[in-house]
């Protein structure tokens, strides 16, 4: 028996290779000239009533998530169209927050506003409060010092003549 099935794998072993059968569903297109090539492929297969094989730009992306747009500012080669589209997302009252926290290198803020799992309604709020804080400290900040009397310029404290 070990014999047999020695021979006949020797003789499988010196039989040429035989091509492998595909099936497709789809007929093949061969590729043809035509006078309408310089419109391409789409635009032939459509005057013609033919399905085009696929349509090249039809497929809209979503727009990225706020948390790959926080991440994209931290890569140098995205950072600029990340700015720009999470300046067009956000409103109006916290666009100089989003400034000042990417210009600053503050890019925690907005990882802690834009958290993984939350709805794009979630991060805006977020980001609304995060720009309200923001603001009450800095006013905080910029608030002028009271005056003490040493300081008066209208008194006349100076040596006299």
């Amino acid at each position: 028996m070990l014999q047999l099935l020695v021979l006949l794998s020797a003789t499988l072993a010196m039989l040429p290779l035989m091509p492998a059968f595909t099936f497709s569903f789809r007929p093949r297109r061969q590729p043809t000239s035509s006078i309408d090539d310089d419109r391409g492929p789409t635009a032939y297969a459509m005057e013609r009533g033919l399905e085009p094989l696929h349509y090249g730009g039809s497929r809209l992306r979503p727009p990225p998530s706020f948390r790959r747009l926080v991440k994209d500012l931290s890569r140098p080669r995205k950072a600029e169209q990340a700015r720009e589209l999470l300046e067009a997302r956000v409103p109006h009252a916290v666009i100089e927050w989003l400034r000042d926290s990417i210009n600053t290198g503050d890019l925690w803020r907005l990882r802690m506003a834009a958290r993984l799992g939350a709805c794009d309604d979630e991060v805006i709020g977020s980001m609304l409060a995060a720009a309200q804080m923001w603001e009450a400290e800095r006013q905080q900040v910029e608030l002028p010092e009271p005056e003490t009397p040493d300081d008066d310029p209208d008194d006349k404290k100076g040596p006299n003549p």
